[in-house]
């Protein structure tokens, strides 16, 4: 608890969106006390308690941190300190990231995908049964269907004036079926991007924030990880051969029409999501020219999904911003 009541009065937390993490000296060395955040939106499937998942990996994920104490009242985990830079430190999005983080992306996936599901603890009830792809993208599908649906009136004034439908997933959704294969489920990490990837001194991988983890079809991990993490074409090519070679022969099958599914999921999801969010910074930038800047990524983001629920072009730029001020100011 002492270690607790020190993070809660630290002034400084690490990255994160569900949780507020802080670094806390003890005399052993640095520790990381992860406290969860009350009123974040969840934006995000969850089935397991991230402590108990961590556990259950420690013997089979060597790039998992070690959990060292967590408890329900109040709720916070203390995990150990990894020493080292953040990947999007070393490489921002768009940069080269080094030779040695690409080798370590793809032994992270051949250890994530051999993970027991024996060792796992038990899905709720309800999941998808192993194997049922279509299932399983039924249930993404639905979960921006239902971040779409919760929208109060100023959102929804925002997304009708950016041609956001009120059902984006309708041609995802047919997609599905012709683009999906029965693969066997594994262990999904289902959030590795830059932010959530320490490069230590040794050059070796540690994999953060274990809380959205799945169990489901291992392509998808791999296309939210190409699409969070904005690899140059050159990386995104080594770290598809790298998975290809990682993976256990039965989660291969037919994978590139899956994950041209789920990366084009991965779109339209960013694009609900973020109309919101982009539209809430732009409504509260300080100047012209930030506005305009993040009024521009909206606009890319949009573009990127419009095909996919299609609809037509976004509106431009200056129509974006004045769009966010008015329903969002």
């Amino acid at each position: 608890m002492e270690l607790y009541r020190e993070a809660c009065a630290g002034p400084d937390a690490l990255s994160g969106y569900y949780n507020r993490n802080v670094r806390v000296e003890t005399a052993a060395g640095p520790v990381l006390v992860r406290i969860p955040g009350g009123d974040t939106e969840q934006m995000d499937p969850r089935l397991w308690s991230e402590p108990d998942l961590l556990a259950a990996i420690q013997p089979h994920v060597s790039t998992a941190p070690r959990l060292l104490h967590a408890q329900q009242d109040p709720a916070f985990q203390i995990h150990e300190f990894i020493e080292g830079r953040r990947l999007d430190e070393l490489a921002p999005d768009g940069k080269p990231v080094p030779e040695a983080v690409l080798g370590g992306v793809g032994q992270f996936f051949g250890e994530v995908l051999r993970v027991p599901s024996g060792a796992l603890p038990p899905v709720p009830a309800g999941w998808p049964g192993d194997g049922d792809t279509e299932a399983f993208a039924e249930r993404l599908l639905d979960l921006v269907r239902s971040i779409r649906a919760r929208a109060g009136e100023a959102q929804e004034g925002l997304y009708t004036a950016l041609g956001v439908p009120a059902d984006p997933c309708g041609r995802l959704a047919d997609r599905a079926v012709g683009d999906l294969r029965s693969r066997p489920f594994r262990l999904l990490h289902a959030d590795l991007h830059r932010k959530n990837v320490i490069v230590t001194g040794q050059g070796r991988l540690a994999v953060l924030d274990w809380e959205l983890a799945l169990w489901g079809d291992p392509v998808y991990d791999l296309a939210d990880h190409l699409h969070k993490t904005s690899y140059t074409a050159a990386d995104r090519n080594r770290v598809l051969a790298e998975w290809e070679r990682a993976a256990p022969a039965e989660c291969r099958t037919a994978w590139q029409s899956s994950l041209a599914f789920y990366l084009a999921y991965q779109e339209m999801k960013s694009a609900v999501v973020d109309t919101v969010r982009w539209g809430r910074r732009i409504a509260g930038a300080a100047d012209g020219h930030e506005r305009r800047t993040l009024a521009r990524e909206l606009q890319a983001k949009l573009l990127a999904a419009c095909p996919h629920w299609g609809g037509g072009p976004p509106p431009g730029v200056e129509e974006i911003e004045r769009a966010a001020v008015h329903w969002l100011a």
